[in-house]
């Protein structure tokens, strides 16, 4: 075998160790049990004014504790995939993906943690992946329309 080929084949494998890796790998868990959901730590005032405060609160809420009530293809989404303390610059960067913008400043890391963590059923754009995932940049967010 010659060295470039043996070089081609040494990547493939390694680009293969690390997707298996990655995949079967599990993030830490915010969750409490399995049939938690957003619903039992995020309570809507009824006629609520959809503010952006709001809609924040309840993106943060989804990061930290999953939803498993809006009847996607796949079972719903555990929270804890992002740290606690990077949940809120999350959020609003989801909010701003929507086209609105976020009246308070966040860290710029949030696009990073939000590809590394979200995209991969959201999709980059935020807007889902075939219907299989809530799209992201609605006007109501589903939950919330829910209520």
């Amino acid at each position: 075998m010659k060295r470039a080929e043996l070089v081609v084949l040494v990547t493939i494998v390694t680009i293969l160790l690390v997707t298996l890796y990655r995949y079967s790998h599990k993030p830490q868990k915010v969750v409490h049990n399995r049939s938690s959901n957003i619903n039992s730590h995020f309570t809507l005032p009824k006629d609520a004014n959809l503010s952006e405060e709001l809609i924040i609160d309840y993106i943060v809420n989804v990061i930290n504790y999953g939803s498993n009530h809006l009847g996607f293809q796949q079972e719903g989404m555990e929270g804890g995939f992002v740290p606690k303390e990077k949940a809120r610059d999350v959020a609003c960067y989801v909010y701003e993906l929507s086209g609105k913008k976020c009246s308070k400043a966040y860290a710029k890391d949030a696009a990073l943690f939000f590809s590394s963590n979200c995209a991969g059923c959201h999709g980059s754009d935020g807007k889902g992946l075939n219907g299989a995932f809530p799209d992201l940049t609605k006007e109501r967010l589903l939950g919330l329309e829910k209520k």
